[in-house]
């Protein structure tokens, strides 16, 4: 039996497990070290484990108290639940769920188990900020930009407001929400198809849109990067979306934390070489950067403290 499915402790108070830092997260597949521990689990935590192997697309999308009812459980004991595997909370371990999930799953089922938008906003929050802030330091003598859409975009958007005026093309409608504070831009946006899921415009519309056009820097984010088969993302659509969104662009600069890198490969955006810059968190490993640079592509490692480029992480830094 694994340290993450150790028994809860019965009688216990609701609020101290919450109150201790998760336990370190442990290698390996999650989804096999949670159908391991199955058999060794307390009542309450066995109730959720076969709720989450016997429909994983609820889990990863349900709201909790949905979750709960259907396990038998209290939304507390779900919260212990997943920081017994070391996730800091429900959001954090559903990303690890669907990473899990993709190394499992046809591709055509890939779409279905994306992330909510509302998990991906509350995991890495401090490195994502950090991540953001220092892309738009990037931006230089660009007239045209596109940011895409997702948590760290978003972010991003919130950036631009000391930025010269620029012209903007989103498909993110909470991006173009956020940049409508910076009156010095002008935002445009695509035509196609609303996705409520995740308030963004998607449809085969948008190729065809941006063959006409042309931009200085494509602000990107990724679900996965990967040496060999380069950057990937859940959703079908998304990908094809943002290839034409780099045929359109002279540069792309990805912002990506390192929970990102080493993620099982998606529905494939474009090979590595596609990308001049990634910006990252200085928790990315330095092997990997030194073979992302090797490659021609340049690495900036942001301190989430400081909010500055750490340097000294390889030999040969750009």
């Amino acid at each position: 039996m694994s340290r993450n499915s150790r028994r809860e402790i019965a009688g216990a108070p609701m609020t101290a497990p919450d109150a201790a830092p998760p336990p370190p997260r442990q290698s390996g597949d999650l989804l096999d070290r949670i159908r391991t521990d199955m058999a060794n689990l307390s009542k309450a935590f066995g109730r959720i484990a076969k709720y989450l192997v016997a429909d994983p697309d609820s889990f990863m999308h349900a709201p909790l108290r949905t979750i709960a009812a259907g396990a038998g459980v209290s939304e507390p004991s779900i919260v212990r639940y997943c920081k017994s595997y070391g996730c800091k909370g429900v959001p954090e371990f559903r990303i690890e769920l669907a990473k899990s999930l993709a190394r499992e799953l046809p591709e055509f089922r890939l779409n279905l188990i994306a992330p909510n938008i509302s998990d991906r906003e509350q995991v890495n929050v401090n490195k994502k900020r950090s991540i953001a802030r220092y892309a738009a330091g990037l931006i230089g003598r660009e007239r045209a930009i596109i940011i895409d859409s997702g948590s760290t975009l978003r972010t991003f958007a919130t950036q631009l407001g000391e930025t010269r005026g620029l012209s903007i093309l989103t498909s993110d409608l909470e991006v173009v929400n956020l940049l409508s504070r910076y009156q010095q831009h002008e935002v445009i946006i695509p035509a196609g198809t609303v996705r409520y899921d995740t308030m963004t415009v998607g449809g085969r519309f948008i190729e065809r849109f941006l063959a006409e056009l042309h931009f200085d820097t494509f602000f990107l984010g990724a679900d996965a990067i990967d040496l060999r088969l380069g950057l990937s993302t859940f959703n079908e659509e998304e990908a094809q979306k943002n290839a034409a969104m780099i045929r359109a662009s002279d540069r792309v600069v990805v912002l990506a934390d390192s929970s990102k890198f080493g993620t099982p490969s998606l529905h494939r955006i474009c090979d590595i070489r596609k990308v001049n810059v990634i910006v990252t968190d200085t928790d990315v490993d330095p092997t990997l950067v030194q073979q992302l640079e090797a490659l021609g592509v340049a690495v900036h490692c942001v301190d989430a403290r400081t909010g500055q480029r750490s340097v000294g992480r390889t030999k040969a830094r750009r």
